[in-house]
C-alpha cells in the first residue's frame, strides 16, 4: 500500500504522530532539577564582628565613671574647704537629714583645759563677754528614711560633756585625758610628736567633750553620722593669770573655729578649715590640717618656760591656703615655704623662688636685733601663703 493509501485508511479523529525524534521529545519533557533545600546549600562565610566598637564603648564607660568619681571627690573637698555644714552634704539612697540639738550647762567656775574629740563635724569655741555660764551645744546629724529610724540612730551616738575624770567612753582623740600637773611644769613630747593634753592647771578645772559615732562609713554613705559642737565661754571662767589655757581639738573631718582663746593650742584637723582669731598663741602651739585653709589673726606670746619644743609655733597645711596676721612689732624667726604656690608678705623679707614654690628662713623683722630663738614655722605643700601686718 502506498503512502497515499496509508493516509486514507487512518481513522478519523486520530492525531498524527510527531515528526521529530524521540530523543528530542524526551529531552523537552524531562522535569527540571529542583534546587536543593537550604540544608544542602554550602554554608555561607560569616562576617567577623568588629571588636573596636566594643573596646571603644568600654573605654568610654570607664572614663565616664572615673571622671564622675573624681568630680564627686572634688565637690566634697571644695564644700569642706569652703566651710559648708555637714548637714547639707548630698544624700545617697533617698534618705533625709535629721538633726537633734542638745545644750549642756557646764558647772565649772574656772576652765584651764579644754579637750574636744569629734571625728566628723564642725567645732566652734568662742569667748562671749555677754555669757554668764559655760555652755556646750551639740547638734547630732543623721541621714535616715524616717523620723523613727533617726530617733533610734540618735540614741546610738555618744555625747559626753563632763570633766575628764567622769568620761566613761574611750576618747576618740589620739591624746590622753587632761591630768593634774603642777603649776609651771611644761608639757613633754610624745613618741608621735604631738604634745600630750597636760598643762598648767588641774583636771578639776578641765572640760572634755567626747563624741562617739557608731557608723562613720564616709561622706558618701547615706547612714554616716556627724556631730557639730559649739562651746561658749564667759570671760569669768578663763584663767586670770595670762594665756595659760590648754586647748586640744581633734576634728579629722570638719571645720574648726576658735575665737578669743589664749594659750597653748594643739588644733589638729585632716579635711577642713582652721580659723583662730583674737587670741595669743604660746610656744609649742600647732595648727595643722591636711586639706583645708588655715587663718590665724593674733599674737605670738613668749613661752613661759623656754624649751626646744616651746620655742616653735607650727602652722601647716597639705593643700589649701594659709593666711597669717601678726602685729607689726612681732619679732620671731620665720621659717616658711610652699612647694607649689606663692608667698606674699607685708613684712619686708627676701623671698626666694624654688622649683615652682617659694621659701624664706630668717627674721620676720629684719631691722630687729638680736634675732630671737622663737621660730614661726609656716609650711604649705600645695597652695599660697599670705602674711599680713596687723592694722
Amino acid at each position: 500500500m502506498d503512502e497515499m493509501d496509508r493516509g486514507r485508511s487512518r481513522p478519523q479523529g486520530s492525531r498524527p504522530r510527531p515528526t521529530r525524534d524521540l530523543d528530542e521529545y524526551e529531552y523537552e519533557r524531562r522535569p527540571r532539577r529542583r534546587r536543593p533545600p537550604p540544608d544542602e546549600r554550602l554554608p555561607r562565610r560569616r562576617r567577623r564582628r568588629r571588636v573596636w566598637p566594643l573596646l571603644l564603648a568600654g573605654c568610654g564607660l570607664g572614663v565616664f565613671l572615673t571622671v564622675l568619681a573624681a568630680a564627686i571627690i572634688v565637690f566634697l573637698a571644695i564644700r569642706t574647704t569652703q566651710g559648708n555644714s555637714f548637714g547639707s552634704l548630698p544624700i545617697i539612697g533617698g534618705a533625709k537629714t535629721y538633726t537633734k540639738e542638745d545644750i549642756t550647762q557646764v558647772q565649772l567656775s574656772t576652765i584651764s583645759q579644754i579637750q574636744v574629740c569629734d571625728k566628723i563635724g564642725n567645732v566652734s569655741i568662742q569667748v562671749d563677754p555677754t555669757a554668764s555660764t559655760p555652755a556646750v551645744t551639740t547638734t547630732k546629724i543623721v541621714h535616715m528614711n524616717s523620723q523613727t529610724a533617726a530617733d533610734q540612730e540618735f540614741q546610738r551616738i555618744g555625747v559626753e560633756v563632763q570633766p575628764p575624770g567622769t568620761i566613761t567612753d574611750p576618747l576618740t582623740c589620739t591624746q590622753s585625758q587632761p591630768t593634774t600637773v603642777p603649776t609651771g611644769t611644761p608639757p613633754t613630747s610624745t613618741s608621735t610628736g604631738t604634745p600630750p593634753s597636760t598643762t598648767n592647771g588641774s583636771a578639776s578645772s578641765a572640760l572634755t567633750v567626747n563624741i562617739t559615732l557608731p557608723t562613720s562609713n564616709g561622706l558618701l554613705q547615706a547612714d554616716s553620722d556627724a556631730v557639730n559642737i559649739a562651746i561658749i565661754l564667759p570671760l569669768s571662767v578663763l584663767p586670770p593669770d595670762g594665756p595659760t589655757m590648754q586647748l586640744d581639738v581633734e576634728a579629722p573631718v570638719g571645720n574648726i573655729s576658735i575665737d578669743g582663746i589664749s594659750g597653748l593650742m594643739n588644733v589638729i584637723g585632716d579635711k577642713g578649715n582652721i580659723q583662730v582669731k583674737n587670741g595669743v598663741l604660746t610656744g609649742g602651739s600647732q595648727l595643722v590640717t591636711d586639706l583645708g585653709n588655715i587663718t590665724f589673726s593674733g599674737t605670738l606670746g613668749s613661752p613661759t618656760i623656754a624649751t626646744a619644743q616651746n620655742n616653735f609655733y607650727h602652722i601647716s597645711s597639705g593643700q589649701g591656703n594659709i593666711d597669717v596676721t601678726l602685729p607689726a612689732t612681732t619679732n620671731v624667726t620665720l621659717d616658711t615655704y610652699t612647694n607649689q604656690g606663692k608667698i606674699s608678705s607685708e613684712f619686708t623679707i627676701p623671698l626666694q623662688d624654688s622649683n615652682g614654690g617659694m621659701a624664706y628662713q630668717g627674721p620676720l623683722n629684719t631691722a630687729s636685733s638680736p634675732t630671737p630663738d622663737i621660730t614661726l614655722v609656716v609650711h604649705m605643700n600645695l597652695g599660697n601663703i599670705t602674711i599680713h601686718k596687723q592694722q
